[in-house]
């Protein structure tokens, strides 16, 4: 049934949540849409399983023993995911909220639970003596997300590597003053 999530995800990111439909994820995957419905009995299971599939898998963590390239090994690899057709549709379907409480709901657990990861690169930079213990990592990961977000979807301009290299800085550089003043 992997060929029915990823249809599912393909589906989000042709048309979008409110308009999804089930027999056309049926018929991206070449199965019959009573076989959807009976493993996901409403558009809104077959979301959230999708969801989960897409964000359930964790990229490796860049150990690199630096804060900086650490950060924008992890940025990258965003980046890589908002530019895939499967990042797209996941993105697309967070952003679009959507009404349907469930999906929601497991679009905001695996986006906690994705979050354990990248807090585990600050810390290991706060052992490396890289980073004050109580820096504001939520803020700093919300802040490089957010500019990714925003140049893809808003700007639609290229997210290069030259602009995720001057986001981290940024965001290390405020990081980095935020250590110094303690």
């Amino acid at each position: 049934m992997a060929r029915v999530l990823d249809a599912t995800l393909e589906e989000l990111a042709a048309t979008g949540l409110q308009t999804l439909r089930v027999p056309a994820v049926a018929e991206r995957a070449g199965v019959n849409k009573t076989s959807v419905y009976r493993r996901w009995p409403t558009k809104g299971a077959l979301v959230a399983a999708a969801l989960e599939r897409a964000l359930g898998h964790e990229a490796a963590l860049p150990d690199t023993g630096s804060l900086r390239t650490d950060m924008r090994a992890m940025a990258m690899q965003a980046v890589a995911f908002v530019a895939s057709p499967l990042g797209r549709g996941v993105l697309l379907t967070l952003l679009a909220g959507g009404e349907d409480p469930e999906v929601q709901a497991i679009a905001a657990a695996l986006l906690r639970a994705r979050a354990k990861g990248p807090r585990a690169l600050f810390r290991r930079a706060a052992a490396r003596g890289e980073l004050a213990p109580r820096a504001d990592v939520r803020t700093a990961l919300t802040a490089i997300a957010g500019a990714i977000l925003h140049r893809a979807f808003v700007e639609r301009a290229p997210v290069t590597a030259g602009f995720v290299r001057r986001l981290v800085d940024l965001v290390a550089c405020g990081l980095e003053s935020a250590r110094a003043a303690r």
